[in-house]
């Protein structure tokens, strides 16, 4: 198994695509250089644990933002928008895994699945948890998780069981230790949610184009104020912001994929003029487009 090659691909839904392990072991590790390219807005139906393991990472995860420093990390639920950036100037690096919850709880008749799984399915609330190295039931779970981790990507002898064993106990201290008597998320909350994940799935399908905030607005029904609103609450940033952040990105993946020219990847990719490409792209990557292909 060891480890996997982390690349964030969406659909139109920014649901990643990529297969996390496979249907007889449901779990994939990464270790993740965020100097090289950060994680950008995506979601998926498995779990995550993250670990910061370098450095000082920025984690967005829906209308919250979290700078997490070495030796901290983050649980993240199921289908919850999220991306992970440097938090500094000093690179950043993570250890990761993505899983089904069925790698802890077996199928949905068994007792590990009712103990394990489903309290966190029943509450909407809990969508994630910061999980900080100086406190000590914390600092325990990312122990446990750790360990899952170097025993996947050591392919220790045993490693399956190992996994699953010290994985379980990181879910199982972190449910010992979280209030699930919380509300689930108010109704407006969820309404926000839904109408963010319509608003980029909107952009990715038309970010070629000369998109504004009042076409962006338009293809969820609502006014340009509460798609601002919404954006800054979900996101903490703008729709044209947004825009700009999603065709740099497909713009980096294309050089990284063709030999086609900056110029035509800045028009392909929704950009009027080169010269303001090449600004943008110089400011997200730190570097020419040119200089990225050749560092890619």
């Amino acid at each position: 198994m060891g480890l996997s090659a982390c690349s964030v691909v969406t659909d139109l839904h920014d649901q990643e695509l990529s297969r996390h392990g496979n249907t007889a072991f449901p779990i994939a590790c990464y270790d993740e250089d965020l100097s090289q390219e950060e994680v950008s807005w995506h979601w998926h139906e498995e779990w995550e644990i993250v670990l910061v393991t370098e450095g000082c990472l920025c984690f967005d995860m829906e209308n919250t933002r979290q700078m997490l420093s070495c030796g901290d990390g983050v649980f993240i639920n199921s289908k919850v928008m999220h991306a992970i950036r440097n938090g500094s100037r000093h690179p950043g690096r993570l250890h990761s895994a993505v899983f089904h919850p069925r790698f802890i709880g077996g199928s949905m008749d068994s007792v590990f699945w009712q103990t394990l799984v489903q309290p966190f399915f029943t509450n909407a609330a809990t969508r994630f948890l910061v999980l900080k190295e100086d406190i000590p039931w914390q600092n325990e779970a990312l122990q446990c998780f750790q360990t899952a981790w170097t025993a996947i990507g050591e392919e220790q002898d045993d490693f399956e069981n190992l996994a699953r064993y010290h994985l379980s106990r990181s879910i199982r201290n972190i449910l010992r230790n979280t209030d699930f008597a919380r509300s689930n998320l108010p109704e407006q909350e969820l309404v926000k949610i839904g109408r963010i994940r319509s608003m980029m799935e909107f952009i990715e399908f038309h970010y070629m184009e000369d998109l504004t905030v009042e076409n962006i607005a338009k293809s969820v029904s609502v006014s340009n104020s509460a798609c601002l609103r919404c954006f800054h609450e979900m996101l903490n940033t703008t729709p044209m912001q947004y825009v700009i952040e999603t065709r740099l990105r497909k713009a980096a993946a294309l050089l990284r994929a063709t030999n086609r020219s900056a110029k035509d990847i800045a028009l392909d990719c929704g950009f009027g003029d080169a010269s303001y490409f090449t600004k943008m792209f110089r400011l997200k990557y730190h570097c020419t487009p040119g200089n990225y292909r050749k560092l890619s």
